[in-house]
């Protein structure tokens, strides 16, 4: 396979990063890595080529791709490359996430062969996922991507189709929410050196612009003295309400290929020829 390999991610508390980056590791090939979580990582366009492969991951905003992303990648340009999509949500759903980024990219150039959906830690409470993506969730990232592989070494390639409804749902509009800082605070600046919005001031590290935070909560989540936090009460009964009604199951990745619709949900089973071993993992293999 005489190609490159390209990541292109935001992943404001490395769990995007975290997936991306196993399913990459089983093409066992030179990586370029394209990290637009902060700011200054999105002032330029990007160009691939047809020689280039591409893996984008994402996190999911309301079932939606996050909108300035949407912006972002509308600059991101492609001659027939060949594209990969990941979308990495809180255990909740992933709606229309997924089919809205291989829109994006597939008006851009791109042609989508493979596509996943994937689990990782709400960003508003640990108790959802909490620590995910996992161990089994990479393993199975990884094998995703041997899978990939294996596809584009055959040259098995047809159109693909993945989950999600056009239009795409509503973004929901939330109300800005002020991140408060505790008097232990020690001025380390780890919190203004992550956010991914510049939202953070470097000169007061305790002062947030409530109109750019984004709730991502990387500056929560990374804070060494744990000296953040949100008290807004509707935020804080939101979050409650979602691990209430989410935190008791565990969802499992979704892959989609360019095949027909199977969908397994057990330890050891033959595809199409192959043995794969996997734990609770659904395939959609769809085909026009």
């Amino acid at each position: 396979m005489n190609k490159r390999l390209n990541l292109l991610y935001f992943s404001a508390t490395d769990t995007t990063a975290k997936v991306v980056k196993s399913v990459a590791s089983a093409f066992d090939m030179s990586v370029n890595k394209y990290d637009v979580t902060l700011p200054e990582n999105r002032l330029n366009p990007l160009d691939f080529e047809s020689e280039d492969i591409l893996i984008v991951g994402v996190p999911v905003y309301s079932g939606r791709v996050p909108e300035f992303l949407s912006e972002y990648f509308s600059n991101v340009k492609g001659d027939g490359t060949i594209a990969v999509f990941i979308v990495v949500y809180g255990n909740r759903a992933y709606d229309d996430a997924l089919l809205e980024l291989k829109d994006i990219f597939e008006k851009n150039g791109f042609m989508g062969i493979a596509a996943g959906a994937f689990v990782g830690e709400h960003s508003y409470n640990s108790e959802l996922a909490g620590g995910r993506p996992d161990q089994n969730d990479l393993d199975i990232a990884y094998r995703f991507g041997l899978e990939i592989k294996d596809k584009l070494n055959r040259n098995t390639i047809n159109k693909l189709r993945v989950y999600g409804k056009f239009p795409y749902r509503d973004r929901r509009k939330s109300q800005p929410v002020q991140i408060e800082t505790e008097e232990n605070c020690t001025n380390c600046g780890i919190c203004a050196a992550y956010c991914p919005m510049g939202a953070i001031r470097f000169d007061n590290f305790k002062v947030t612009d409530s109109t750019k935070c984004i709730k991502c909560c990387s500056c929560i989540k990374r804070c060494p003295v744990h000296a953040r936090e949100i008290r807004y009460e509707p935020h804080i009964k939101l979050s409650r309400d979602i691990v209430e009604k989410y935190g008791s199951i565990r969802l499992e990745p979704e892959f989609f290929y360019r095949r027909k619709l199977c969908i397994i949900n057990i330890t050891r089973s033959l595809v199409n020829s192959c043995i794969i071993e996997i734990a609770k993992l659904k395939f959609f293999l769809l085909k026009n």
